[in-house]
């Protein structure tokens, strides 16, 4: 095997040189990123110098990395494969397109197309000459008459014949309006209206323009705007693909939304290995095992939500009808997954389910993954380039002590748009301060244990919310949970709970009897709400506020 001196993923420096010879078990060597100048002789590996400067901007990393022109892209069912040759083709015809409107680089276009694969040529076609505005499709207008001003768009893109009710948003605030047109035969071919014809070759965006605006998915009623440029995205697309070990072999199901930034994320890493990303149009959970049995995928990443909903399905189907299957891995993000539908997946599926701590502000990537070999219950150990645990005073704390996650280097943003205030309080003598709290144990691997805002001082004792959702679930009466805090009187805060049951008849007294023999008096809810769902975000985040301003009055 390769010695633990040997960085394993050694192509997150563009300035790392190597140069030494280790005998191997040659297994897997394609998920070295450098595996194209490794030379193989009597069983030993050898690694010569050399210097892999990483993709700078989206172009790049579609138009000029390793990617074989006639592996197939994107695949949907329908209809057949795009290949990457075909895929670069239409990247050029959008932006020469974009480009003969008017429009250049950073230049912000909102993309607000219903249909997955298309949805995703056209958003990374757009961020490879403009800047991409990620939003739901699915707002109302009243939500895209306040979010296109807030996000400066100077252009929408809907699909022709789609109701939706950003076209009134955005002509009452005198944006243009372009219009996708699908080609018949396939869902990756597609024109742009009005079409003019183009006389110059495509301007694409530089390593410093703005790649990707994103709303964050935090829980404020308020949420705030994160600019990514080209360069920072691709260093966290680089760095994460070789974290995840993808390859050109690799078969990503998507099935999350790709305004999400864990489908576009783990989108763009795959192309950028040259991999293939399978996308059904409109996947329910009830799709997967036919989509695990014709498209063979090895990976796919979901929400905790998704997750769940899988499971069920799952659950459902015979041993026989599931194996053999081609999945190496499942992924989760976005928010904390309950161990029981971890360890029920992991059983079902016979592969590990490798957690992600990741956010919008490292460039929509990883800060810490739990990949195998790792601490079961820990976010694993940290990708970004340095993390600390930092104090309320600014002081970086030692291994085991409890304070707020702290991060810095080339994935970290440089700042929320038009908030300096905002950013005034969350960077730290260079530090960014996650607002996530949590340790580093003495072996270097993350345990989180809350959200800094989210935390309950109820006279002193401070509470985290997502401790008490964890012992909730565990109940097997329980299906979901979300704690939250609530004024009180004598102790200023305290803390009060949404359940949802999964099946039978289970009370707030049952539940609250249930919790003295797992959590100290302090931290058991004064009040267990019985509701039918739980509110989330469309990342499958708890809207705690939410609990707050529903229940919150004084009884």
């Amino acid at each position: 095997m390769i010695p633990a001196n040997v960085p394993f993923f050694s192509g997150f420096s563009a300035d790392l040189f190597l140069e030494c010879s280790y005998p191997i078990v040659p297994q897997r060597p394609e998920t070295f990123p450098l595996s194209k100048k490794i030379q193989y002789a009597s069983g030993r590996i050898t690694y010569r110098r050399y210097r892999i400067p990483p993709p700078a901007n989206v172009h790049e990393l579609i138009f000029s990395g390793n990617q074989d022109p006639g592996h197939p892209a994107i695949e949907s069912p329908g209809f057949p494969p795009i290949s990457y040759q075909g895929l670069r083709g239409q990247i050029q015809h959008v932006v020469k397109t974009l480009n003969a409107q008017g429009f250049g680089r950073n230049d912000r276009i909102a993309v607000l197309t219903p249909g997955v694969p298309e949805t995703a040529v056209l958003m990374i076609s757009v961020m490879a000459g403009f800047t991409c505005v990620s939003i739901n499709p699915r707002y109302t207008r009243d939500e895209y008459e306040r979010y296109l001003p807030k996000l400066r768009v100077d252009a929408i893109i809907v699909q022709k014949g789609d109701d939706t009710p950003a076209r009134a948003a955005a002509e009452a605030q005198n944006l243009p309006v372009i219009e996708m047109i699908l080609s018949p035969e396939s869902r990756y071919i597609f024109s742009l209206m009005p079409e003019l014809s183009p006389e110059n070759e495509p301007r694409f965006a530089g390593p410093d323009d703005i790649a990707i605006l994103m709303l964050t998915s935090g829980t404020t009623a308020a949420p705030k705007i994160v600019p990514l440029t080209q360069r920072l995205v691709c260093t966290a697309v680089e760095k994460d693909a070789a974290a995840n070990r993808y390859t050109a072999e690799e078969r990503l199901l998507l099935i999350t939304p790709v305004y999400h930034m864990l489908a576009n994320s783990n989108l763009m890493q795959v192309m950028f290995v040259g991999g293939t990303v399978i996308c059904p149009r409109d996947f329910i959970a009830s799709d997967i095992v036919p989509l695990l049995k014709k498209y063979r995928p090895t990976c796919y990443p979901a929400t905790p939500a998704l997750h769940r909903a899988i499971l069920q399905e799952l659950k459902k189907t015979g041993p026989g009808d599931l194996h053999p299957h081609s999945l190496r891995i499942i992924k989760s993000a976005s928010a904390a997954l309950p161990a029981q539908v971890r360890d029920e997946l992991e059983q079902i599926l016979g592969v590990p389910l490798v957690e992600t701590y990741g956010m919008s502000e490292v460039g929509g990537g990883t800060i810490a993954t739990n990949f195998p070999p790792s601490k079961r219950g820990s976010a694993g150990k940290p990708l970004i380039e340095h993390l600390a645990i930092m104090d309320e005073t600014g002081a970086l704390l030692e291994p085991l002590a409890e304070g707020e996650i702290v991060v810095k280097g080339d994935e970290v943003f440089a700042g929320y748009e038009g908030a300096p205030e905002e950013n005034a309080l969350v960077f730290t003598s260079g530090w960014f301060r996650t607002g996530d709290t949590g340790y580093l144990d003495t072996e270097g691997f993350l345990w989180l244990t809350g959200r800094k805002k989210e935390l309950i001082n109820k006279g002193g004792e401070k509470i985290a919310p997502a401790e008490v959702d964890a012992i909730l679930m565990q109940h097997p009466l329980v299906k979901d949970a979300m704690s939250f805090k609530i004024p009180d009187p004598l102790f200023g805060e305290d803390i009060a709970a949404m359940v949802v049951p999964s099946s039978g008849e289970v009370t707030g007294k049952d539940l609250r009897l249930y919790l003295m023999d797992h959590l100290v008096p302090f931290k058991i809810p004064r009040r267990i709400y019985i509701v039918d769902t739980i509110p989330r975000n469309a990342g499958g985040k708890p809207l705690r506020h939410i609990g707050t301003e529903h229940y919150g009055l004084p009884l």
